[in-house]
């Protein structure tokens, strides 16, 4: 495969200050690089997960998706899937302006910026102490207004696999990593490309309980309480964040798949497909 995980997604923002203070003290990340219109907070000793941009020429939302390469493929190989697909890139190796080694960018078919990059920077100490200790970025959430060629387009082009469907309207798509997902595909027919929510894996369910308590004591509109999915299995909650529509989702228990050989389901949507606790109904 040539894509090991999500490493990190850049949003736009009306406001960066505010964005800033709920990324940093709501969602437990560490701040590790801000400037007038740039703020990078990370977790787990890597300088970023989520990249702030305040950019009053272009909308609040999302930005950027990133990936990080995997360690048994070379750029020069997703350059010719890339160019195979008739896809224009560039490469990159700015590191000061970027804080990666190297990365390659390009669109997808909604016209969202997509990088691939190697050599994420670190932070010397490692990870600040926080209340609910978080693991990684695991997976990001995204409509796609043309979803049978958005699913074409990271499945053919870049090589991800597919873990699970709900019916037509939801492709759950996994990286060598084995996480469940790494990326969401929502179906929005002729509707422009949003961030359905970004998700957080935590060290442990205390964490999560914990990310929940400082997220209540905000006083911050829960979107879900408490939920275990049935595709992946992860047990979690989501909170209303920023941009305006992002849920922010804290989980434990995120499922793997065997890249390769696992063969993907088809569920019904349903209520029970989102949360297995719910109840059918008439019962």
């Amino acid at each position: 495969m040539l894509l090991s995980r999500l490493g990190y997604i850049t949003l736009a923002v009306a406001d960066l200050g505010p964005a800033v203070d709920l990324f940093e003290n709501c969602a437990q990340l560490q701040l590790n690089g801000r400037t007038d219109d740039r703020a990078f907070l990370g977790g787990a000793g890597e300088h970023h997960w989520i990249e702030l941009r305040e950019d009053p020429s272009r909308p609040p939302g999302l930005v950027r998706m990133a990936f990080e390469l995997d360690s048994g493929a070379a750029f020069e190989d997703l350059e010719k899937a890339l160019a195979g697909a008739g896809v224009d890139f560039e490469r990159s190796r700015d590191f000061r302006a970027d804080f990666v080694q190297e990365a390659v960018r390009f669109t997808d078919p909604d016209g969202t910026e997509v990088e691939v990059f190697r050599g994420m920077a670190g932070i010397a100490g490692g990870a600040q102490p926080k209340w609910a200790r978080l693991e990684r970025l695991v997976h990001v959430a995204v409509s796609a207004s043309d979803f049978d060629a958005a699913l074409a387009f990271y499945t053919g082009v870049l090589g991800l696999g597919v873990s699970d469907f709900i019916e037509d309207t939801t492709a759950f798509l996994h990286a060598s990593d084995g996480a469940h997902h790494s990326l969401v595909l929502q179906r929005r027919p002729g509707a422009p490309r949003s961030v359905d929510h970004v998700c957080f894996q935590t060290e442990s369910f205390d964490d999560v309980m914990r990310a929940r308590a400082v997220v209540r004591r905000a006083g911050l509109e829960l979107r879900d309480d408490l939920i275990r999915h049935e595709t992946s299995g992860s047990i979690g909650f989501y909170f209303e964040g920023l941009p305006e529509g992002l849920g922010i989702e804290f989980c434990f228990e995120h499922g793997t798949v065997a890249p390769g050989t696992h063969r993907p389901r088809t569920f019904v949507r349903s209520l029970q497909a989102k949360d297995v606790y719910e109840p059918p109904a008439g019962f």
